[in-house]
Parts: structure tokens; sequence; C-alpha cells
């Protein structure tokens, strides 16, 4: 992966090739005295080393040699070739037997080694330590630094390095030596001088393989920071330490390997009204900390507002920052209006997220999203609408910092921004519906079961009418006749299905064919299977007649069995009923009875009801069975806002971590504003009616009554009292108000009979947290941030957002109202230590935070010709870049000549 600015660069410090008398020391050493440069360099590059500086025994014979071989290789594209800088090198002995490394820009040759070695008067052998300089360890390394080298004492833990050659008054005069920035170090465990202690001596360690063997080429390493491999570039690396040296024995994966990692590549503006016109605007951008610099009007806090627009960070703003931004989006109408868009503009911004390359590019208020596919394409994905959640990027200003401790619930939506809480509100829902589906299921069961009751009223009327009858001498008749008629239907039931079935035989008989496999085209077969067909044809014939045997069997059963139904005695039984019942009803009409059939209707009902009411039981259970689940869902929905409240608490712990300069406090279910509107919302009085009993306010707009002045002042047991402030709400009514008034005790009445799902929302209402900040002060006690000055309560938020989470985060300016000491303090501090997870994008006009910050990409815009452009960009190790940062930020000199005060001399040449 292409890196902008600087990346780490694997660095082997010491390394011998044949020229050194002992390389390939061993059985071998006959033949391995015989590599070639290229299986030289090919040994490397198999171990995917990036730098080598080759430092032979007091030589630089092989330095012009693989310099020019590594031309070679690549110009014929040699099997294994990868990129590999040559760092020309010598291994010194030095006066006292001590082991030096000199190495050299990659643009110096071996004469320059020569001419090293002549000047510190080594008369030995070249590639052997047979002798040593005529220089002493001190003068040796001045004559390397005058030179323009560094110098690095070898292996000062094993023989012939410092730490074992010297000792007391010797070994302190070699480590005051000018200008040391490092030293290599075999075992990183191992302990130090006590001189070097008492010195406070704090020289960056490198690791180097210091092979002698193919085998054991790029064992040991050093990963160095540089954007282009140069000696200018290393030195600041050495003089940085961690920020810009890590040992490979110290280091568990590689510092480049950013494939997990979230972060922007780069950003294009095309058309905007102060950007991208003549030509397309590009910033890249490095994964780890980058910072835009530029003087005031360059246009470096534009850039940030352009990216809002395809990273959908639009939406939820602080109110102030809301409205700078409404214009910054506009499109401009005319020269000295506000904003910065045009008709045309498209801001196309690339990314890596999940190991995937992902492009988002806003054009006329869309959002297009491309994936990179294996072959390098971009490819268009389906328009998304949850830009902003799948891709959370952190965009802060100073005053947007500024503006999150005067509304600190902004942060509520920081810290859910941390978990899926998509997935929480999506549940939340689900179970809302579940919720009130079951309770009004469970209404219309007791609505049922209520009717019930009506239903044995009706019953015992019907009763009634009957004994009228039953007490007149026609019960037993009346009964009779019913008997008869329900077995005349049972009868007729059972004759219609011998009826049914015989239409059915009918009906297959007539539609099946007569015959089959009886056809012209069958005469074409042979004769064998002309015979098979034909007896299956035959059998066939024979399923038919049996068939039509059957028919003619049932259709004779069909008469027999009316016959003998109508024959049977019972059915003489039954005529004299029905007469008796005719005669019965004849002498009701005759008597003056308006219905004579009334009775048989009464049966028939009482029947119906008796049925009905045996559902009773049913309907019991089932209403038990879905209070049972309503209250399941009520303790999920609970749990549920439970879950919710210790997922932030539990952020809160973790994002806060060892914060000295502000706490959080997560205040549950405390915002009153939301919990007025939201209770308000639910009984449908959206105005200020029932204040006394909802909040009442004082004269300052101060909560001092009410019920949810009750809950939000509750500090123990807050699930409780919600639910003791809902059921006391719940169970008001005429006889007893719950101290409540009449009118808001009559209102919730009204919702209880006309719209009981409002109650049951009610049941389920939560309110909104809320967040408290307070400062810490220098006695380590809390304050209210509000008593915090600008300055205080900037950096306070500011030192809170780098804690947040692993998603890159772009800050404008963050050093506004903070003095120097405040910004090396918290702001680098912070800077240097978060970079190391996540992408961090600083807008500034102070040198302290690119530079004491180390940015690995510094970018300069500038304003010229009515557009916004890119000056420059890369690391300080390049020379126009640190000049930027003299003359675009007031004490840029200053700030370059402290951090880097033991090379700043050389910085300047």
């Amino acid at each position: 992966m292409h890196y902008y600015g600087a990346k780490w660069w694997k660095f082997d410090f010491h390394a011998h090739t044949p020229i050194s008398i002992d390389y390939g020391k061993g059985p071998n050493q006959t033949e391995l005295q015989k590599r070639t440069p290229r299986d030289w360099l090919l040994d490397y590059m198999s171990k995917e080393i990036d730098c080598v500086a080759v430092t032979d025994h007091n030589s630089g014979e092989w330095v012009d040699t693989l310099k020019q071989e590594l031309i070679q290789m690549k110009a014929e594209n040699v099997q294994g070739y990868r990129n590999l800088t040559v760092f020309p090198g010598v291994e010194i002995t030095v006066h006292g037997n001590i082991h030096l490394l000199a190495i050299f820009d990659p643009a110096e040759t071996s004469m320059h080694i020569s001419n090293l070695l002549s000047r510190c008067g080594y008369n030995g052998t070249l590639g052997d330590s047979d002798d040593c300089t005529d220089k002493s360890f001190n003068e040796v390394v001045d004559i390397i630094h005058q030179m323009r080298g560094l110098a690095i004492p070898a292996h000062v833990d094993a023989a012939r390095g410092l730490f074992q050659e010297q000792e007391g008054n010797s070994l302190k005069k070699c480590l005051n030596a000018n200008g040391l920035l490092a030293m290599q170090v075999c075992d990183v465990a191992s302990q130090k001088p006590q001189l070097y202690q008492d010195l406070k001596m704090n020289l960056t360690e490198v690791a180097g393989s210091d092979s002698h063997h193919p085998e054991s080429a790029g064992s040991s390493y050093t990963f160095v920071k540089m954007e282009i491999p140069n000696l200018e570039a290393l030195r600041l690396a050495l003089h940085d330490g961690d920020d810009g040296i890590k040992r490979s024995d110290s280091t568990v994966s590689d510092p480049n390997d950013v494939q997990a990692r979230f972060f922007i590549k780069s950003i294009e503006i095309t058309e905007g009204a102060k950007a991208g016109r003549a030509a397309p605007l590009k910033v890249q951008l490095s994964p780890w900390l980058n910072t835009i610099i530029g003087g005031r009007g360059s246009g470096k806090s534009s850039l940030i507002e352009y990216m809002r627009l395809p990273l959908a960070k639009t939406v939820g703003l602080p109110k102030k920052i809301n409205e700078e931004f409404k214009e910054f989006s506009q499109v401009r109408k005319e020269r000295g209006k506000p904003g910065m868009l045009t008709q045309s503009t498209k801001i196309r911004i690339e990314m890596q997220k999940d190991g995937r390359s992902i492009a988002l590019t806003w054009q006329d208020k869309r959002i297009i999203e491309e994936h990179k596919n294996d072959e390098g394409t971009w490819v268009l994905k389906d328009e998304s609408s949850n830009i902003d959640s799948r891709f959370p990027v952190r965009i802060f200003s100073q005053k947007h910092l500024y503006s999150l401790t005067e509304d600190p619930n902004h942060i509520l939506n920081i810290i859910d921004q941390q978990f899926d809480k998509g997935a929480w509100v999506e549940k939340s829902e689900s179970l809302q519906t579940k919720w009130l589906h079951s309770r009004s299921k469970q209404r219309e069961l007791i609505i049922k079961l209520n009717a019930i009751g009506n239903l044995k009223t009706e019953l015992d009327d019907i009763k009634a009418k009957m004994k009228i009858f039953e007490e007149s001498g026609y019960k037993e008749l009346l009964e009779e006749y019913q008997e008869s008629q329900l077995v005349n239907e049972k009868l007729n039931y059972d004759l219609k299905k011998v009826d049914d079935l015989t239409d059915s035989v009918k009906t297959v008989v007539v539609e099946a064919p007569s015959v089959i496999f009886d056809s012209e085209i069958f005469t074409r077969l042979d004769s064998d299977s002309t015979v098979l067909l034909q007896k299956e044809s035959e059998e066939f014939s024979n399923i038919l007649q049996t068939m039509g045997d059957l028919l003619i069997k049932l259709e004779q059963y069909k008469t027999q069995v009316r016959n003998t139904v109508d024959a049977i005695p019972w059915q003489k039984l039954r005529a004299s009923q029905e007469q008796k019942y005719s005669e019965f009803v004849q002498r009701l009409e005759s008597s003056g009875e308006k219905n004579p059939n009334a009775y048989g209707n009464l049966v028939t009902k009482r029947r119906e009801l008796e049925q009905r009411l045996n559902e009773t039981a049913v309907l019991e259970e089932q209403i038990k069975l879905q209070k049972e689940e309503s209250n399941k869902i009520y303790q999920e929905i609970e749990l549920h806002e439970v879950e919710l409240r210790t997922k932030r608490v539990d952020i809160i712990k973790e994002w806060q971590g060892d914060d000295p300069n502000v706490n959080i406090h997560l205040k549950v279910m405390g915002d009153l504003e939301n919990a007025e509107s939201t209770f308000r919302s639910i009984i449908r009085k959206s105005g200020k009616e029932f204040a006394k009993d909802i909040i009442e306010r004082d004269e300052d707009d101060k909560p001092e009554k009410g019920i949810l002045f009750e809950l939000s002042e509750a500090t123990t047991n807050l699930w409780d009292k919600r639910k003791e402030i809902i059921k006391k709400i719940i169970e008001a009514d005429d006889r007893n108000n719950n101290n409540f008034g009449k009118m808001f005790v009559n209102h919730l009445s009204a919702l209880k009979k006309n719209s009981p799902e409002d109650i049951d929302r009610l049941v389920v209402w939560y309110p909104e947290d809320k967040i408290i900040l307070k400062l810490v002060n220098a006695n380590n006690k809390e304050e209210d941030i509000e008593t915090g000055s600008a300055g205080q309560r900037t950096a306070a938020m500011l030192s809170l957002m780098l804690l947040l989470d692993d998603s890159p985060i772009i800050i404008d300016q963050p050093e506004e109202d903070l003095d120097t000491k405040r910004i090396t303090d918290l702001v680098v501090t912070g800077l240097r230590n978060f970079k190391a997870k996540q992408q961090i994008i600083i807008i500034t006009h102070n040198p302290n935070i690119p530079v004491n910050g180390a940015a690995e990409n510094i970018i300069q815009m500038n304003f010229a010709g009515g557009q916004i452009q890119k000056q420059i960009s890369g690391a300080l190790q390049k020379t126009d870049v640190r000049e930027a940062i003299c003359e675009v930020m007031e004490g840029g000199k200053e700030a370059l000549d402290k951090r880097y005060f033991r090379i700043s001399k050389a910085l300047e040449q």
C-alpha cells in the first residue's frame, strides 16, 4: 500500500558483505565468500528489508558495486526483486578497540567511505579489524558528523562494544561525544552501565543483524519512520526515539499494517466555489497524524467543511456550528454572497475500511458509494442512506468542542455511536410493537369475557320463556320431535353419502377410455412388444368390466338402502311425532300464540348460548396466558433499557480512562426536557397543561415540583421510582386522585377510556439520559464545567474526543483559546499517543502540533487566484515542509529548534 508522508521502513543497521574477512565464517566460508552482489541483495530482499546499512569492517568497497547492481536488477526485472535502499556505511575499529558504525546518505559512494577512513587514521587491512584508528572515539565521531554522516556505537552490549570495552571516565568521555543520537543494542533487556544511567543518557536503541552469513541477513532490524529513505530522514527518526524508531524485537506487529484500520486516503474537490475550478483540488492523507497548515484565509478549514458532505456529517450539529455550515454549503448565487458550492460541485473521498478501498462521492445532494475490486476497478454500489453510521468519522472545530460543553447531551450521541445503537433501537421498536399488540389482544379477550356475562342474562330469559311452554305439558312432545328430526337428518346425510359414491364411480366409468394401446402407430412394433401390450389392454378391459359391474351393484344398493331406511319401523314413530307436533302447533296458533315456532327457536338459541358460555374457561385461560406474555415483554423492555444504560456507562469508563481533565457522569433518565416532551406527547398535551402535576418551574425556570422532577431527583432505586410514578398515574381516578389535580385525573380517565393504547405506551416510557460534565481542578476536585474558562472547557473536550474510539478524527484549530503549555501538555501528548491507533487530521496554525506531534504528513494550503490550493505536503524530513512551518506558522523555527535541538544546525544546512 502506498502511504503519503512518512511510513515505517525495515532497516538493518549493521550488515557485512563478502569484503569483510570474516564473512561466511564456518565450514563453507570459501564458498560463501564467492557470493555475488546480486545474491547478497536478494538475501535481504527475500527478508523484505527496505533499507540496509552496508557496514563492512573498515571498508566501503562494495557500496558502489551494490548500488550499481540494484539498478541492473530493476532494469532486468529480476525474480525476487523488491525496492531496497543501500545506505553506505562502515564499521570502524576505533582506538581502544571499539567498533563504531558510520552511516551516510544513499547518495554517497565508496570513495566517501575511503576518505572517512583516511581522515580517521585507519591504516589496517580493508575488510579486517587488524588495526584501529589513530583518532580517538570522540574524534572519529566528530569526523563522521563533519562528513554529514551518523555515528552509531556498534553492539554496545557485546564484544568490541562501547559498554564492554570502556568504563569509568573513559566511558563517560565517549558518551559525551558531540551529536550521538543512537547506539546498536543486541539484547534489549541487557543492563546498561550505572554510569550511563547516572548521566541520564537516553540514546535511541537500534537493532541490526550484524550479519556475516546469508541465513542471518535481516534477522534483526529496526522500523524507521521516514517518507523517503535518506540520511536526513534517518537523523530525524533517531532523534524522535520511540516515535521514529521501533525495534523488531520489541514490536509485535508491523506498524505499517493498517489493513484493519479505518482511515481516509484522500479528498478531491471539483468545481467548488473557491476550490477545484481550474483543476481538481486533491489532498492525500496518511493513516496516522496529518496536520494541515496555512496562513489565515488559506482555506485549510474549508477543506474540512467540504468533507462533511460525502461523509454525511451534516446533521446533529450544535446550533452555532449548524448555522455556519448552512452558509458554507449553499450554492453561491453571486460574488460576495455566502456559499462554497456551485451547481456542479463534486466532492470525492477515498478511504480504507475493513480492508477494502471505498469511495464516497457527493454531487447534487446525493452520495454515491464505490468499492475497488480485486482488479483495481471502481464498482458502483447502491445508494446508501446510513453513511453517517457506517463511516463514523469525527469532525470537531474549537467552537464545536466548546459548544459540546454547553450542551453535553451531544456527547450522548457520540457515546451511542460506539456500539450498534441502530440494532438496539430496532430491537426496542420491535419490543414496543409486541407490547402494544399483546396489550391490545389482552383487552380484546377481556371484552369477549365481559360480553359472556350478558349472555348468561340472555340465557336466563330464554329459559324462562321455555318454561312457559314446558309447564303447558308440551315439553316431552317437543323434545321427542327435536330428537326425531336430528335422527332423520343423520339418516338423510348417510344416504347422501351413498348417492355421492355412486355418482363418483359412475363418472369414472363413463369418462374412462374404452380401450388402450389400440392405434395404427402400434402396428410398427415388433411382435413380442405387440403381444405384451395386447395383454395389458385386455387386463384394462377386464378392470373396466369389473367397474361396470360394481356400478350396477351400487345403483341397486342405492335403491335398496333407501327403501330399507324408508321401511324401518322407526319411520312410523317419526311420522307419528311429526303429526303430533303439527297438531301442537295448530293448537298454539288457535290459542293466540303469535309465534308457533317460538319454542323451537328458543331451544336452538339456548343450545347456541350454552355452547358460547362453555368458552368462558377457554377465554379466562387465554387472558391468563396473554397477561403472562405481556409481563414477559415488559420485563424484556426494561432489561433492554437497562442494557442501554450499562453500555453507556461502560463506554464512558473505557472512554474516559485516566483523563485528569474532565469527568463524565451519566444521569440515567435525567434529561428533564426530553422527559417532559415525550411524556406530554404520550398523554397528547404538548402545552403547559397540568404543570403542577407534571413539572412545575420557579421564576428562574428551575424545576421544583411534579412527577418528572421527583424522578429526576431520585438517587437510588431509580427504576423502581419510575414504576411507582407510572402506577400512581394509572391508578388515579375520581375516587382516589393520588394527590393529582382534578383536571389531570379527568384527562387520564378519558385516555384510559378512549385511547388505552396511550396508557400502554406510558407503561413502557423511559426518559432519555443526561450527560453531566465536571472539570477536575488542581486539587483533584470536581467543578461544574460551566465555571471553567473557554480554554479549559475546550481542552477538556479535546482530551475526551481523542479517547473516543479508533475511527478517524478531524479537529479544526484545537489550539484556539489554549496557551502553548496546554497545547504541549494536552494536545501534542494526546496526538502522539492516539495516532498509533487511529487516523488524526488536525487543521492548525500552531507549529507545536505538527512538530512536537511528529506528524507523518504535513500539508500546506494556500489561497491564490481566488482558489484554495495545496502548496506542499510531506514529512518533516523534507526541507520545503520545514520551511513552510517556519514561514506560515508563528514560532515555527523556534518549535523546530526546540524539538530537534541536537540536530537543528544540521537541518539548516
